[in-house]
């Protein structure tokens, strides 16, 4: 099958490691486009547990590997994966940024996680660590198809806010850095808004269905879905 060519292919929150990571699906879109950039916008992996992750997730691993040898792979920090990426981008090559910026169509573009602007993850780091630790063990216990880990998750991000204020901070920082266009992740929320000439892309997740993932092609940038 003829792949697509886009300019850039901005993926995030994959979490791998995870009983609820799509990376079967995120291989699919890897293999579906053919681009000059790929940004990996943090939480690509959960945490720094390795043992017993599904093949799937090891061969995805692989194939963002192979990419690297051959295109642009830019690799932006989260906070689960914080750590990590300083091991992959010794073991791959693969360099790491807490804040990526670059030019798109004469446009500045500003590329940064988002756990920065969420308050809550950074002044009650016990309740979230313990929240995490919870989720993890519904995950484990979960039905086939993980509805309750994935209606869970919808819900605590809706219940904290940390959508609208992850997207009204990540506007400002931009403003003070002079972009036009800011890209996170972190929220598992797909968003586009636009607040005086800023505009603001949220990648969403791999751990809801459905997935999405942003493409940047002909001067345009475009969310995009994935059952």
């Amino acid at each position: 099958m003829k792949k697509q060519k886009i300019n850039t292919l901005i993926i995030s929150d994959i979490h791998l490691g995870t009983e609820v990571s799509r990376a079967n699906r995120v291989m699919e879109v890897l293999n579906k486009y053919k681009f000059k950039k790929l940004i990996l916008l943090g939480d690509i992996f959960d945490d720094l547990d390795f043992y017993d992750m599904p093949n799937e997730h090891w061969q995805l691993i692989s194939l963002i590997h192979q990419l690297s040898q051959k295109t642009e792979v830019v690799w932006v920090e989260g906070n689960h994966d914080k750590g990590l990426s300083k091991v992959m981008s010794a073991m791959f090559g693969i360099k790491v940024y807490k804040v990526y910026t670059w030019n798109y169509h004469r446009k500045k573009c500003l590329a940064i996680h988002g756990h920065q602007f969420d308050r809550f993850l950074i002044n009650e780091p016990v309740i979230s660590f313990l929240a995490s630790q919870v989720y993890l063990f519904i995950q484990k216990h979960d039905f086939a198809d993980y509805r309750m880990s994935r209606w869970i998750k919808k819900r605590s991000k809706g219940w904290l806010r940390i959508s609208k204020k992850v997207a009204r901070s990540a506007i400002l920082y931009g403003r003070v850095h002079g972009a036009d266009n800011v890209f996170c992740g972190h929220t598992h929320r797909a968003t586009h808004l636009k607040k005086k000439k800023i505009n603001y892309y949220n990648s969403g997740c791999w751990t809801q269905i459905p997935s999405s993932y942003i493409t940047l092609s002909h001067g345009e940038i475009k969310i995009k879905r994935m059952k």
